[in-house]
């Protein structure tokens, strides 16, 4: 194990014994020892299951690493056994450093003791001596913030008390090495807030965190990597932003299928929908012309999925003079042209987003945003959307998505017909006035008094 790594994982395997009914494990303890014993062959009672299936990877020290997948795909697995709480089937896991954990709700925690008994208890365990764990008592009772509930036992505790108490233990320890499954997903939005902000803290006093979430925000703002679970194998390491756009993908075009199935289901009920009278048919104008950019569309090929039934064919950032720019000013005012083509009917939305260089939705509009209800294409129809919005953003790196979707139940789901991810790349410029710390700057009035 290099002396960099504080986690090196090697053809990590875990396999579980399901057995179809009870009796079938009391055969799998006796029948095989006597079948071997008679030489006969022998026979197994049980299906297998692989948790996890030759995982390997390392992590470095001060890394804040994500690991993201969908529900099953091993990633608690993984966790248990890095913490040594569960022993794999094959492979080895290391880790060089004292582990902090918050894995299952109340892990290490005694249901009979009271919340003040329990935080002695698990400081110890963590190896603090009782001196340390007097000396952040009071630190680590305000930040759980549970009242009077810490002369309670944690069995009368929910499961937002469960976690608050269980991170404040954890956080006061000074881990060298902080362990995360799903935990800021329980309790309100104050708690999550200061969650972060500590392991903020945390990260830069250069501690290794190891952060399990379905939250892709969270997990492209607080994490350097990025490991891509399913089905128990690795599918991609490396930056946050790449593999959690990688996962989003595949979790939407999971979501077109899902929904394709439901279109077929639901195919008699369909002429409902198309009766609506097509008011939202919009006049063709002659005179202005379809733009069909190639070299557009060969850049972008890598990075667009969706049904394919419209599709962008151009998409161009312009200043208010119509000349391409890819340099902006701070609160430059452009226009955001899409050319796209329908080979469909459908009722469908565009959307523009801008995008931090982490892959954070930082602003955009669409449609409804600017009161334009749903478009009814027509097969073979060619359309012009163009938005004219400031970029009052922090200096730095930042693309557009365009996203053409067709609405399923408004507001709350879609199916993607065209999704493009880096559509245009560009720059914006400080701010000559003073320097913007925000992503996006409000622009406020003040009032300023010196008052008796």
């Amino acid at each position: 194990m290099s002396s960099n790594n504080v986690i090196t994982v090697q053809n990590l395997s875990k396999c579980y014994q399901l057995y179809a009914k009870p009796y079938d494990r009391l055969k799998q303890s006796i029948y095989p020892r006597i079948q071997e014993f008679f030489g006969i062959q022998k026979k197994q009672y049980f299906n297998e299951f692989w948790s996890l299936r030759d995982v390997s990877f390392e992590i470095k020290k001060g890394e804040t690493v994500g690991i993201i997948g969908r529900n099953g795909s091993g990633k608690s697995t993984l966790l248990q056994v890095i913490c040594g709480t569960l022993s794999q089937t094959a492979g080895s896991s290391k880790t060089n450093g004292r582990i902090a954990a918050l894995l299952e709700l109340g892990s290490g925690f005694n249901q009979e003791l009271t919340g003040r008994e329990n935080i002695y208890m698990n400081g110890a365990i963590m190896g603090l001596n009782r001196q340390k764990i007097e000396d952040r008592f009071d630190d680590i009772a305000a930040f759980a913030d549970i009242g009077l509930f810490l002369e309670q036992p944690v069995k009368t505790y929910s499961n937002g008390m469960f976690v608050r108490l269980a991170f404040a233990c954890n956080i006061m320890s000074d881990p060298e090495i902080m362990i995360i499954d799903e935990a800021l997903s329980v309790g309100d939005m104050n708690f999550h807030a200061k969650c972060m902000t500590a392991l903020m803290q945390i990260k830069e006093s250069g501690a290794t965190i190891l952060f399990v979430s379905h939250d892709m925000g969270t997990v492209k703002s607080l994490c350097s990597r990025c490991i891509y679970l399913d089905n128990g194998k690795i599918v991609a390491v490396g930056s946050s932003a790449d593999v959690a756009e990688l996962y989003i993908r595949s979790m939407h075009e999971a979501m077109n299928a899902e929904h394709r199935k439901l279109s077929c289901a639901l195919k008699p009920f369909a002429k409902s929908i198309n009766l609506i009278e097509a008011t939202n048919r919009l006049p063709i104008i002659a005179e202005k012309v379809f733009r069909v950019d190639h070299e557009f569309e060969a850049r972008v090929a890598q990075h667009r999925y969706g049904t394919g039934q419209v599709k962008a064919r151009s998409v161009i950032l312009l200043d208010m003079n119509n000349e391409f720019i890819t340099f902006l000013d701070f609160n430059q005012q452009v226009k955001i042209r899409v050319h796209f083509e329908a080979y469909t009917e459908k009722f469908v939305t565009l959307n523009v987003s801008v995008f931090d260089e982490k892959k954070n939705n930082i602003t955009g509009c669409g449609f409804q945003h600017v009161n334009q209800p749903y478009l009814l294409t027509r097969p073979g129809g060619r359309y012009l959307a163009e938005y004219i919005f400031r970029m009052p953003l922090q200096e730095g790196c930042y693309s557009l998505r365009i996203n053409i979707s067709s609405v399923i139940v408004d507001n709350e789901s879609v199916e993607f017909l065209d999704l493009i991810n880096d559509a245009v790349i560009f720059h914006v410029a400080r701010w000559e006035n003073a320097r913007v710390w925000s992503q996006v700057h409000q622009f406020a009035k003040l009032k300023l008094e010196e008052l008796q």
